[in-house]
């Protein structure tokens, strides 16, 4: 289902992404001016990925030290791609990933990051107002660095050249061949002895193609996909060495679309034959999209099962008051299609989607031999429901409900053994779905937040307006809603608005934001502002006076509202254990795979 965006949010992501490809050209071209002027008077920079300490800066500030080093090199080439915007009034998030290839004296050093930003609409333009840099991996020669700044240090800085024509002919010759599936023409354009090299290649994926047999054979497979590039070349002081920043755009055989961005190097001989190509990409594109290829786990992140591991994901749907929800089913390995399973609910902390913890934890228990479920609330990521991104808590408990009668009726649950697994703040749905649905046999939480209106106040009086300010601009949106249809958003998570949902600055919690972590396509990164009432009125702490069924929980004291917890566990009467693992963070137990590990370790030695 593609969720609509009105036309005017729709232009605005657009700008914004604009801004951002046009501030990392012309940082290329070495437009300073340009450059300095697409960001706010004060930027939060970190790229202590790559060295330096983070901190807010001036945009003088942060050109001045970048002209310290990229005039240095031939070229720089940046190419940006995935690009997950959420815009909210004068506030935006933006994040992405780039690839990034500097040229010197015949030698590379490319970088391949995540990016997540934040931008501030000032007299109608979209300004950077924070950009942080999430280092992948550093590839070629990673000492190139110091040889630029020592460049602009001496004062040896090269001018830009042009590509000469005869490279830029036997360049786009290439591109066509692969455009028309010309194998014969594509292979024309290479040496014999031409080297391919694809230093992001993932497993299962060449990162080398020596010689023209290897070379066809790989290109003979890719022949019949419709293919087309958008594409762009950079010289360097090297005539035959040629930089190429392009898009392809490809169909698969299997119809599926493979869109990939990509930085090439080419250096061609004196008869414009290409003899060696190194070729970056990014490679979570490939692993979704290629033939053959799939990502490695069943999460965002690197913790979770494994998708080789034998378990088996299963796209489901169901419906909860009329809304189509959208869901994984998750199989343990030699699923036996005769016998009842185990099973366990997964729901997530606020504001998230399935891709993220609940995936992760759900596909770990199916390793372990239980059949798992998680799904998409109404109105957030894949599932239907409008207005989008409302967190209220009678929503998501009638959600629970639905989901647990679809495992009633499917032949292979066993309903006498169905755990609830609330993570972060739908421990306390979870909990009060528990308590109203004896069909829940169990409850597991894991690092859960349990708040009651106190609580609530507590925390949130801290921000502009106060608890009741917060209340209040919750009712002006719903009566906005209902007469006019439209939603006010704020950003959901945000390291410099205080106005967000989640304020969490100088990247104290970038769970949300970071692209590393938990951003990208798959969520939204808002939160309608109706949701503060039901948010800051909701109490998931009392639940805990009315549940008999055995409870466990995990947490940690470095998590969130440890002081919520211990109250809902003094309530509890029945079976109850509690587990502390304190040397991890509420952030960890999200996504870091050694703290994942353990606690689902902890919750299957529970339940088994």
């Amino acid at each position: 289902m593609e969720i609509l965006k009105t036309p005017k949010t729709a232009a605005e992501q657009v700008t914004v992404i604009k801004v951002l490809e046009t501030l990392f050209a012309e940082t290329d071209n070495r437009n300073w001016d340009v450059v300095t002027g697409l960001m706010s008077d004060s930027v939060y920079i970190d790229y202590s990925g790559l060295g330096g300490a983070p901190g807010f800066s001036t945009p003088q500030a942060i050109v001045n030290g970048w002209q310290k080093l990229l005039p240095g090199f031939d070229r720089t080439v940046h190419h940006l791609h995935n690009f997950v915007v959420a815009v909210a009034g004068n506030r935006a998030t933006a994040n992405f990933e780039g690839i990034a290839t500097h040229y010197l004296a015949n030698e590379e050093w490319t970088v391949f990051a995540g990016y997540d930003t934040e931008f501030i609409k000032k007299e109608g333009q979209w300004k950077l107002a924070r950009i942080d840099l999430s280092l992948y991996g550093q590839y070629g020669n990673l000492a190139l660095p110091q040889k630029a700044m020592e460049a602009v240090a001496n004062g040896t800085i090269s001018d830009f050249t042009e590509v000469d024509a005869s490279k830029t002919e036997s360049l786009e010759a290439f591109f066509m061949a692969l455009e028309k599936g010309n194998l014969e023409n594509v292979l024309a354009t290479m040496a014999p002895n031409a080297v391919q090299k694809m230093p992001l290649s993932p497993e299962n994926f060449p990162k080398t193609l020596n010689g023209i047999a290897e070379l066809k054979k790989q290109y003979t497979s890719v022949m019949a996909y419709t293919q087309k590039y958008e594409r762009e070349y950079f010289a360097t002081q090297n005539p035959n060495v040629v930089l190429v920043k392009y898009k392809g755009t490809k169909t698969t055989t299997e119809g599926k679309p493979y869109n990939n961005a990509y930085v090439g190097i080419f250096t061609l001989d004196n008869k414009g034959k290409i003899v060696t190509f190194i070729e970056y990409f990014n490679p979570k594109i490939l692993l979704a999209s290629w033939p053959g290829l799939q990502p490695s786990t069943y999460s965002m992140h690197e913790a979770g099962a494994r998708t080789d591991s034998g378990v088996t994901m299963e796209t489901v749907q169901f419906f909860s008051n009329g809304m189509q929800l959208k869901g994984h089913l998750f199989l343990p390995p030699n699923f036996n299609a005769d016998k009842k399973y185990p099973t366990a609910l997964v729901t997530g902390s606020w504001t998230s989607v399935k891709e993220q913890m609940p995936d992760e934890y759900a596909s770990i228990m199916a390793l372990e031999g239980f059949i798992t479920l998680t799904f998409d609330f109404t109105g957030f990521g894949e599932s239907e429901g409008q207005p989008r991104f409302v967190e209220d808590y009678r929503l998501k408990i009638a959600d629970i409900k639905a989901a647990v009668d679809y495992l009633e009726g499917h032949s292979n649950v066993d309903m006498e053994n169905l755990t609830g697994l609330g993570v972060c703040a739908s421990s306390g749905y979870m909990a009060h779905a528990t308590a109203r649905d004896r069909r829940i046999t169990k409850l597991v939480l894991v690092a859960p937040w349990l708040h009651d209106a106190d609580i609530a106040k507590h925390i949130y009086d801290m921000r502009p307006g106060g608890t009741e300010g917060l209340l209040a601009s919750a009712k002006a949106a719903k009566e906005k809603y209902a007469t006019t249809g439209i939603m006010d958003y704020v950003l959901a998570a945000s390291e410099l608005d205080p106005l967000s949902a989640m304020y969490v600055p100088e990247n104290a919690f970038d769970y949300y934001l970071n692209p590393a972590k938990a951003a990208g396509p798959k969520y939204d990164n808002l939160f309608a502002v109706s949701s503060w009432e039901p948010w800051l009125t909701f109490d998931g702490i009392s639940a805990g006076k009315e549940i008999t069924q055995p409870v466990f929980i995990v947490h940690s004291e470095s998590g969130a509202l440890p002081q919520g917890t211990k109250a809902f566990y003094g309530h509890l009467k029945g079976k109850k254990d509690i587990k502390w693992h304190n040397e991890f963070n509420q952030q960890q137990l999200y996504f870091d795979k050694n703290a994942v590990n353990t606690v689902m370790s902890e919750v299957v030695t529970y339940l088994k």
